[in-house]
């Protein structure tokens, strides 16, 4: 798989997130269009990176535990406001 790709995926998996509408395990795997391994192994590399991911058992959802906001660049040019030099 591309890294393009992947990003889009994780991008796609912290939007579900991020609303509350992922569901449990195997409905916020039919959401993502993958298999429930696939998804376990996406969640896990997610926290790996810093994404404070929980699940709620009562609400049976997954949430972040802290608010935040995913980084849109990989690279970002020091000294600027924004990602892309003037």
């Amino acid at each position: 798989m591309s890294i393009l790709r992947y990003i889009q995926k994780v991008e796609f998996l912290h939007r579900l997130i991020e609303k509350k509408a992922t569901g449990n395990r195997d409905e916020f795997a039919s959401k993502a269009g993958m298999s429930k391994s696939m998804l376990s192994e996406y969640i896990q590399e997610m926290k790996e990176l810093g994404f404070p991911i929980r699940y709620d058992r009562q609400k049976r959802c997954y949430y972040y535990e802290y608010d935040g906001i995913m980084v849109k660049s990989l690279f970002v040019y020091e000294n600027e406001t924004s990602t892309v030099p003037e």
